[in-house]
């Protein structure tokens, strides 16, 4: 059985949770299934020598005349495209090709796309295909996706869901969600769970922490993470102990977080740090808890996360976290702030109640493997072939 999988997540994102996935699927797969076309400069990917030859990410506008800026630059650039395109092929562009010359060769028995760009669908044949869908928040929350790229993804997102044979579902909150939301038979869906898959060699981070903070990990933007919600709840915890603070991992805070910060009179309590892979073992471990506030994600592998690094986990009671985290975390109300601030002191006061957490956290984590995930995905892809 060989697997077909294409450059798309890997050409756009060098960390993140989706080129994660994939890389622990492909590298945890059965023996008996074959990767058939083995591409991607992927960073997971890399240690695992498992696709070499996709492009790496680049872009050719920042090479052009590296170092000079000058008016014009931009349209002698695009002029020069227009004159020589090959040389200026960026990485999805020539990974694109690479793709496509991969699916007219038919050399394989599933196609699985790494996202939704539909380009696939005109060389792919009558080869089946498996959609994994990581989430289902672009359709839940419209209000927050508006432009026409954001439109165009979202169409192309549900033109794939109908048309593959079979589509996999990172929890049961996102089957359901796909279920209402789009119409798919059930029967048309397979819910595969993510797992653990933090750095096998952890290192001390490079920077200086707080000694007492709260942990904040991944998009703060969106309004559907509810981080400002988190901010105003957490507020009077901060007045009254100065030495507490809250670590976000991800950019660095944009001038209106700043100034929303100076709002509540907390600048200098929040903390913006980007975190790579290998330091986020010793950030879950010194938080005091890790919190997620938003209304809704496709799975929460920071859940997983903290459990794995000994880190109490406070959930909204929304979306997938009642089922990631089972008994192993303590929930709140998305709107409620005063039911916020009551389990994070729970854990701030009460060392019995935190270790609590701690043991069950550990407990639950055993649920989720990457090898019996590439199981239950490969026996996917057998079932798609019996069609």
């Amino acid at each position: 059985m060989k697997i077909l999988y294409d450059h798309q997540i890997f050409s756009s994102q060098v960390y993140g949770g989706i080129s994660r996935y994939f890389c622990e699927i492909i590298s945890h797969l059965p023996c008996e299934t074959e990767i058939s076309a083995k591409y991607s400069d992927n960073v997971y990917l890399k240690n695992q020598n498992l696709i070499p030859d996709l492009k790496s990410l680049f872009d050719p506008r920042k090479e052009f005349i590296r170092g000079k800026e000058f008016k014009g630059k931009g349209r002698l650039f695009q002029l020069s495209k227009k004159i020589n395109p090959e040389k200026y092929l960026d990485a999805e562009e020539q990974n694109r090709i690479l793709s496509i010359e991969k699916l007219k060769k038919q050399d394989f028995d599933v196609f699985h796309p790494t996202y939704y760009d539909d380009y696939f669908l005109k060389h792919i044949g009558n080869k089946p295909f498996v959609l994994t869908v990581h989430d289902m928040n672009h359709e839940l929350f419209p209000e927050f996706y508006s432009s026409k790229e954001e439109l165009d993804f979202v169409r192309s997102k549900a033109s794939l869901a109908e048309k593959a044979t079979h589509i996999v579902a990172v929890s049961e909150n996102t089957k359901k969600d796909i279920i209402e939301i789009l119409g798919i038979n059930e029967n048309k869906i397979t819910v595969i769970h993510h797992a653990v898959s933090l750095a096998k060699n952890p290192a001390e981070p490079g920077f200086d922490l707080p000694a007492r903070y709260l942990l904040y990990i991944g998009d703060r933007g969106a309004e559907y993470k509810n981080f400002k919600f988190m901010a105003r709840a957490l507020a009077p915890l901060l007045f009254s102990d100065e030495t507490l603070f809250v670590l976000c991992t991800g950019t660095a805070f944009e001038e209106r977080e700043n100034t929303f910060f100076r709002h509540l009179g907390l600048q200098g309590r929040f903390l913006a740090k980007f975190v790579p892979d290998v330091f986020l073992p010793q950030i879950y471990k010194r938080a005091l808890s890790l919190i997620i506030p938003s209304y809704s994600e496709g799975f929460g592998i920071p859940i997983l996360e903290a459990f794995h690094n000994d880190c109490p986990v406070i959930l909204a009671d929304a979306s997938c976290f009642p089922e990631i985290a089972g008994d192993a975390a303590l929930f709140f109300s998305p709107k409620s702030m005063s039911g916020l601030r009551e389990q994070v002191q729970k854990i701030l006061s009460n060392e019995l109640t935190r270790n609590s957490m701690i043991q069950k956290g550990k407990i639950r984590e055993r649920e989720f493997d990457w090898t019996v995930s590439a199981q239950k995905t490969a026996e996917v892809y057998k079932s798609v072939l019996l069609k």
